[in-house]
């Protein structure tokens, strides 16, 4: 089987880059691993407010249909219940759908591999009842689910407060927020006053100190300073942040750098999202964690600069899109998380000569 682009994962990035190659007419594969395309947006029943600017504001599985609906009106081939298992001598790609295995050829490929939570460790901290916050919105919001009764959130980004309304609004007791550093993380202050206004109280400075129960978590010791209170509970939801998933890089051999406040080692990549392999391009959470705004656009400057490399379009049109493309991403990420922002200028200029990131990133 052969394609020009193959793009891995159908995340929102995933999808945008997929939309923007196919559009200019090059054959384009996705391979999913799951048998839904949208990613973690399925599950959120939250207002995106920082979108590009060629989208409305919606809910989270607003845009997954969305952006479902473009690459279904498109000539896009989906693999879904596919995932890649390594890659040939020969550069071709490994295709499993767990039953069979065949090699897929493609010029080009947009690896969209998104992020995976992290837990929060702390003595019995693998009792049942004991999860991420991602796993009891998926049971809430894609599963109809209600994940428990009583729940204590550890960590306080504004995923946390997201999930926090919607548990409260179907009835879940939202006992406390715990944040183990002296100031809340959320950036939006208006979502922090609708979660204090809803009666959760969000406690700075404190931490889980141990989990007890009998088959599952019933109660945990929760301290704050240099005083501990037990509280019942069914659940504890965990919030520890996300990191890139990496293992098709690693395959690829592609070069690493650290950046803390992307989410910790992600390839290097230069202004057109191009990894030190000239044939993989990367997009999305992979290339460092980020907003769904954010998102969308590293997938489209991804898809423009591959479409560029093979000649669909001329570089001074890509190199006019992507200008503005980062120009959006500038604004979205100076307004949501700025530190976010100054580690990505970091991570390209590392990789790529500063005169030519600054005609791009500046």
């Amino acid at each position: 089987m052969e394609t020009d682009v193959l793009i891995i994962g159908a995340g929102p990035a995933g999808l945008t880059a997929a939309v923007e190659t196919a559009l200019r007419g090059l054959d384009v594969t996705i391979v999913e691993e799951s048998l839904t395309m949208g990613g973690q947006l399925i599950q959120q029943t939250q207002v995106l407010h920082s979108l590009p600017a060629a989208f409305e504001p919606m809910r989270g599985f607003e845009l997954a249909e969305h952006l479902r609906k473009q690459v279904k009106d498109s000539s896009v081939h989906c693999l879904l219940g596919h995932r890649v298992i390594g890659f040939y001598k020969d550069g071709s790609v490994g295709i499993s759908d767990e039953a069979n295995v065949f090699p897929l050829k493609a010029k080009k490929i947009i690896v969209a591999t998104g992020a995976a939570e992290k837990a929060i460790a702390f003595p019995k901290w693998t009792l049942p009842g004991i999860m991420t916050i991602g796993a009891a919105q998926t049971l809430l919001n894609r599963d109809f689910v209600l994940p428990c009764k009583q729940a204590v959130i550890v960590g306080s980004s504004d995923f946390t407060m997201d999930v926090a309304l919607q548990l409260s609004e179907v009835g879940i007791h939202v006992k406390a927020i715990l944040e183990k550093n002296s100031t809340v993380l959320a950036s939006d202050i208006e979502k922090v006053e609708k979660v204090r206004k809803k009666g959760i109280p969000i406690h700075v400075n404190s931490s889980i100190k141990e989990a007890r129960g009998i088959g599952r978590v019933e109660e945990i010791d929760i301290r704050q300073g240099e005083q501990v209170t037990t509280v019942p509970v069914d659940a504890v939801l965990l919030d520890g942040g996300r990191s890139p998933i990496l293992d098709v890089f690693y395959q690829l051999e592609c070069s690493f750098g650290y950046q803390k406040e992307l989410g910790g080692w992600i390839p290097q990549y230069n202004p057109f999202f191009q990894t030190d392999r000239e044939d993989v391009f990367i997009a999305g959470n992979a290339a460092g964690v980020s907003s769904q705004g954010v998102l969308l656009l590293t997938g489209m400057i991804a898809g423009i600069n591959v479409c560029q490399s093979l000649g669909v379009i001329p570089k001074q049109e890509a190199d006019i899109e992507t200008r503005s493309l980062w120009r959006e991403i500038e604004i979205l990420e100076t307004k949501l998380c700025p530190e976010a922002w100054k580690a990505r200028n970091a991570h390209v200029e590392d990789y790529e000569h500063p005169v030519l990131t600054n005609q791009f990133i500046s």
